[in-house]
């Protein structure tokens, strides 16, 4: 398409480069022709008939009568006019034996020799010869034979209307052709990003499939796994309760892994099973709180402040538990990220498009090669992490209709920013 467009754009002004080479040719060649019916028409006046001066006149008082004539005349050449009609002849110079054309703004100028061969052009009604004029001729007209110069002068203006209506004609085709090819390129740009979304949004509804095989898979596991592993730590316990020295601190050890094997069977089914909503009014700036007063211990303990923005009630319609889970989760990844004296601000406000929650610490940030893999499930860079905080996270954002994103802070760190875009904020 755009290269159509662009071989268009250049027949274009091909087309228009030679439809003004034309027209300027018609200007010139008209005036030739004039040239050479004026010429011919006097030679003929020397040759035959008397009264040649009153024919004279009448031949260039015809050709001034023409609309694009400013003046037409003879002259000697020295560049005298001998007779002009029209306007008067412009300064000549002294001629050359060759036919001259040139231009001057909107004035076509041309001279053209041309020999009188026999007779003369003078008054009256004799008959001149052998070079001489000596019938009766006036000094100021007698024109023996000899060689002269044939000055026409044509008005171009027309042209040039002609020549800019061109011009203009070619540049406005251009410029629907740079629109072209402007309206093209946006057009496959729409389509690539329209595939790109397709895409995605395949990737993403096989993802969800995924996710909902995995919840399957996890419901029947917790049959096979539940059961048996509350046995084994049953025993376990009763064991550790009964030993002692060695054993005791051995069976210790053991409970200690049951009880995280049990953690993350639990956080599995967590992030693969599909939850139910109990949807009511819920308080953003409460909800921030809550899990903001939940972890202060741990980042008091870690000499981190945590400080929490809610000047106003920010309520929608939301589970609260899940909400709880889900700033929960924000607030704990920013106080593993921040270093001893690091800050953490919690805000939860009233945005432009809705309401909004964000969670920015002054940590280490996250690697550029992170950023596309934070959300996916098991990704983590932390030694004891389970990878399943941001996926859960952003499934109850899902939920909720919201977007869960995190990106790198400019002034270093980073800020998880959760957007209810375009729902009403109470």
């Amino acid at each position: 398409m755009v290269c159509l467009a662009v071989g268009l754009g250049a027949a274009f002004v091909v087309l228009a480069k030679g439809a003004l080479e034309r027209v300027e040719r018609a200007s010139q060649d008209k005036a030739r022709t004039l040239a050479r019916t004026v010429i011919y028409a006097m030679k003929g006046v020397t040759r035959y008939g008397p009264d040649q001066e009153g024919r004279v006149y009448g031949i260039l008082e015809e050709v001034s009568l023409d609309p694009e004539v400013v003046s037409v005349g003879i002259a000697r050449p020295d560049g005298r006019p001998i007779l002009e009609r029209g306007d008067p002849l412009p300064d000549l110079g002294r001629l050359e034996a060759e036919e001259r054309l040139t231009v001057h703004g909107d004035r076509l100028v041309l001279i053209a020799p041309f020999e009188v061969e026999s007779g003369c052009m003078a008054p009256g009604s004799c008959q001149c010869g052998g070079g001489t004029c000596s019938c009766g001729a006036h000094v100021s007209w007698a024109v023996p034979p000899g060689s002269y110069r044939l000055a026409i002068v044509l008005d171009t203006a027309g042209t040039g209307r002609v020549r800019a209506t061109i011009v203009a004609e070619a540049v406005l085709a251009v410029g629907i052709l740079a629109g072209l090819i402007v309206v093209a390129g946006l057009l496959a740009r729409s389509l690539g990003a329209r595939e790109r979304l397709s895409r995605d949004v395949a990737l993403e509804q096989q993802r969800r499939r995924s996710l909902e095989s995995l919840g399957l898979l996890a419901a029947g596991l917790a049959h096979e796994i539940r059961n048996p592993l509350g046995a084994i730590r049953g025993y376990a316990q009763l064991m550790h309760e009964q030993a002692q020295g060695e054993t005791r601190q051995r069976t210790g050890l053991m409970l200690g892994e049951l009880d995280r094997v049990g953690e993350r069977l639990e956080e599995f089914l967590g992030f693969a099973r599909k939850r139910r909503l109990v949807v009511g009014p819920v308080d953003l700036g409460e909800i921030a709180r809550e899990a903001a007063s939940l972890l202060g211990p741990d980042a008091e303990a870690s000499g981190i402040t945590l400080a929490v923005e809610a000047p106003e009630p920010v309520v929608i319609d939301g589970d609260r538990a899940q909400l709880k889970e889900l700033m929960t989760n924000l607030v704990l990844n920013a106080v593993d990220a921040c270093a001893r004296e690091g800050r953490i601000a919690v805000r939860a406000a009233r945005g432009p498009a809705g309401a909004e929650v964000t969670v920015t610490d002054t940590g280490r940030g996250i690697r550029a090669e992170d950023l596309p893999h934070v959300f996916e499930p098991y990704f983590t860079t932390k030694e004891t992490g389970s990878g399943l905080g941001l996926a859960i996270s952003r499934r109850i954002a899902e939920d909720h209709g919201a977007v869960l994103t995190v990106e790198n802070a400019p002034s270093g760190g980073a800020v998880a920013r959760l957007a209810f875009v375009g729902r009403e904020v109470g």
